[in-house]
């Protein structure tokens, strides 16, 4: 039986009343043989669906080729009721100038020889936006159930723009709930049923049918909406489809009804309930329709300021229309501010933070650096000074040692000014790359849930390497670390194998956080480092789906060719001052703050402590064998995951 909240109902007669309460007789179609009543055009192949007026039949185009949807009322229903005939006929004729991929084309308009109009249009498979949310629903935890259904925004945007054209057209829908919305196989979002449809440039008298022999035209200029009658959906009507006095209809009447839908999203449920009677009551009361706010759910703010904005029941606070109402869920989808909702000042601080957080730790390392900087200039300056008062004191030759360490200085700025800007977009870079492959990685483990769909995620996986093509391989992991699927293929030897003790692994189990590995020999010869998300069930983790990146291709892939300079010299560092990455590449591997790299280069303790202990800095080392002079350094720090700090160092022999 079809829920309460998606009856189309006409008159207030009881809670089940739809169309028209009287039922028709209705004929099995004939599928066997070419319906000659449409047409001679089109085979019958078999019935779609059925209404208490009307049948949709599955019917094919002989002359094109292709599969149709044909809508006809049933013969009885056409002849005793011209109202609904001339209703059925006006819903074709709107559907079929409206234009846009979220409405069904209509493709043909007839009348059969018995008298019931039909008309054919292109067939949608696909289940109704209605049975998707209820299949939300079905999740015990409501807070994954809330989950499931803000997964379903998308599809909320694309029917807003559908209706968004409508109105541009001049079309009110009047009827639109999550039943009239089907989601196609292949990503379509289509809404159906412009039955009830207004068009504000047009009275509400009928459009003249499709004449036939024995029936004149003038018999059905009836008006569509006779005095008493109610047309829409209560759980989904706005207040002035129950009570004149809150307006007339048009384009915030359909607002109202997809507020109601982001309602549905937010709660699991319309904003209103019960019997058609409770429900019309409280539209045409004063009172102030329900907040979307959920104490026991915690749903975006921001959504709920959009829903409480559309489900205004003074028309002049809704939104003009849905291209405004999308604009809107667009605003919050692509994390920008949403005009509905007032922020605080501690919230816009926040999402700046959030939005900008590799940015602003680049520009705290930056001006770190400069007044560390400040202090290798005064030491140059001082030195700068020195030689000037030895220039006065022994002539031409000290002044030209006074002009070389002015030139020293200027040249020494800078380099390290130049180099400062050089590891700054470098960690810029690694940190936004960083950030897409976290989210990849997010995205997918939150489509897991059970063990059975870690032992099947492998689908998921290599697609997951496809839209991520830095990642070498991704692999889905039971807790605390049996290994059940991988991609690409090349890597299924490794399926059943004990990753438990595997540090990375161990800290997400612990902390249930996303997080970074140091880098570590992968079983195939390369140095590698890997991202890891948990999966969650509930509150517990029950397995990671993690990504495994070989750490000096990744990183020498981000940097820029502008950026690599013969005279320069690129480190990129781990926390333990291991080089993932070096531009002269047999140092990769070595380790800047182990003695042993001191042994070989003593001028260097001086300078890789100071790297290790500041997260941004100007400093140099002096290696005249090696170098021939000073190696000029600067640094910055970035944290491409919560738990893990690396350090970019850009160095240029002076």
């Amino acid at each position: 039986m079809t829920p309460d909240d998606d009856l189309t109902r006409l008159l207030p007669q009881d809670d089940l009343t739809v169309l028209k309460p009287r039922p028709y007789p209705r004929p099995l179609p004939d599928t066997r043989a070419n319906d000659e009543a449409y047409g001679g055009g089109y085979s019958l192949r078999g019935a779609v669906g059925a209404g208490g007026v009307g049948q949709v039949l599955l019917g094919f185009d002989e002359r094109i080729g292709r599969e149709v949807a044909i809508k006809e009322m049933l013969d009885q229903a056409a002849n005793e009721d011209r109202e609904l005939s001339t209703r059925f006929l006006r819903e074709a004729r709107i559907t079929g100038r409206l234009e846009h991929p979220g409405i069904v084309p209509v493709y043909d308009l007839g009348v059969k020889p018995s008298g019931a109009p039909y008309y054919v249009m292109r067939l949608v498979r696909g289940d109704t936006l209605a049975q998707a949310l209820k299949e939300c629903n079905a999740d015990p935890l409501p807070e994954h159930a809330l989950s499931k259904r803000l997964a379903l925004l998308d599809r909320l945007i694309d029917v807003c723009e559908a209706m968004a054209y409508a109105h541009s057209k001049g079309v009110v829908h009047r009827d639109l709930k999550p039943g009239n919305v089907v989601l196609g196989q292949f990503g379509e979002t289509i809404v159906l049923d412009w039955g009830l449809a207004k068009v504000e440039s047009e009275t509400e008298s009928a459009a003249a049918p499709l004449p036939r022999a024995g029936r004149s035209n003038a018999d059905d200029d009836e008006d569509l909406t006779r005095l008493g009658d109610i047309l829409g959906t209560p759980a989904y009507m706005a207040p002035e489809q129950a009570d004149p006095r809150f307006g007339g209809i048009d384009a915030r009447t359909d607002v109202f009804a997809l507020g109601c839908m982001l309602f549905y999203l937010l709660n699991g449920r319309p904003p209103l309930q019960g019997g058609m009677d409770r429900i019309l009551a409280e539209l045409a009361s004063d009172q102030a329709m329900p907040t979307a706010r959920n104490p026991k759910l915690a749903a975006p703010v921001e959504l709920v300021a959009i829903c409480d904005h559309a489900l205004a029941k003074d028309k002049a606070k809704r939104f003009k229309d849905a291209g405004a109402f999308a604009d809107e869920l667009r605003a919050f989808r692509d994390g920008r501010l949403v005009n509905a909702y007032a922020y605080t000042r501690a919230e816009l601080l926040k999402r700046f933070i959030a939005r900008n957080k590799v940015l602003l730790l680049a520009t705290a390392a930056v001006m770190a650096s400069i007044v560390i900087g400040a202090g290798l200039a005064l030491r140059f300056g001082i030195e700068a000074k020195q030689a000037h008062n030895l220039a006065v004191a022994e002539g031409e030759q000290a002044k030209q040692q006074f002009q070389r360490a002015e030139q020293a200085l200027a040249d020494v700025t800078r380099i390290s000014n130049t180099n400062l800007t050089v590891a700054s977009r470098i960690a810029y870079s690694i940190g936004g790359e960083f950030a897409n492959l976290l989210n990849g990685l997010v995205q997918a483990a939150t489509q897991f849930r059970t063990d059975a769909d870690l032992v099947g995620a492998t689908p998921r996986l290599e697609k997951l390497t496809t839209e991520l093509p830095r990642l070498e391989s991704a692999a889905a992991t039971r807790a605390p670390g049996t290994l059940l699927a991988v991609a690409p293929a090349r890597y299924r030897h490794a399926i059943g194998a004990d990753t438990s003790q595997l540090e990375h692994n161990r800290m997400a189990l612990q902390s249930g956080e996303p997080v970074l590995s140091q880098v570590h020999a992968a079983p195939e010869g390369y140095q590698a480092v890997t991202l890891v998300a948990p999966v969650k069930a509930g509150n517990a983790t029950i397995g990671f789906v993690s990504g495994r990146i070989k750490a000096a291709e990744f990183l020498g892939g981000l940097l820029q060719a502008e950026l690599q300079d013969s005279r320069r010299t690129i480190w990129i560092i781990q926390d333990d001052g291991l080089i993932l990455f070096d531009t002269e590449t047999n140092e990769i591997g070595l380790n800047l703050f182990r003695e042993e790299r001191y042994a070989q280069l003593p001028e260097l303790r001086q300078l890789a402590e100071e790297i290790a202990g500041q997260r941004g800095g100007v400093g140099y080392y002096e290696n005249s064998a090696a170098y021939s002079g000073r190696r000029i350094a600067s640094w910055v720090s970035l944290n491409p995951v919560a738990n893990r700090e690396w350090k970019v160092v850009v160095l240029e022999a002076w």
